[in-house]
């Protein structure tokens, strides 16, 4: 038997008594101990989306900074709709690898 209650002069009922107080607290110490590594998990995922969606966004700036430079589109000039439809396309599979690399 594993317990750390190791009296013997006590009687069954206070023994039992105390093997459930000890069980008891050894259970509200393993539940607050998950709550604290639940949120510890937490904290480091919003962390790596944080990390990721900034990489993810300089890339993608880069990316169609160098397509509007190729295409010759001005500073103030907006966006043609291929520049659009590609920043949305990779905003999309940023997310996507996101989701992958960090919820799974």
């Amino acid at each position: 038997m594993n317990t750390t209650t190791t009296v013997t002069t006590m009687s069954p009922a206070v023994r039992a008594a105390a093997l459930k107080r000890e069980r008891v607290a050894a259970a509200k110490l393993a539940r607050v101990a998950g709550k604290v590594a639940a949120a510890e998990k937490r904290a480091a995922v919003e962390a790596a989306w944080t990390d990721g969606m900034r990489n993810g966004c300089e890339a993608i700036a880069k990316t169609i900074a160098g397509v509007r430079k190729a295409m010759g589109v001005r500073k103030n000039e907006a966006n043609p709709s291929s520049i659009v439809a590609m920043k949305e396309r990779l905003e999309m599979e940023m997310m996507i690898a996101l989701r992958k690399k960090i919820l799974e």
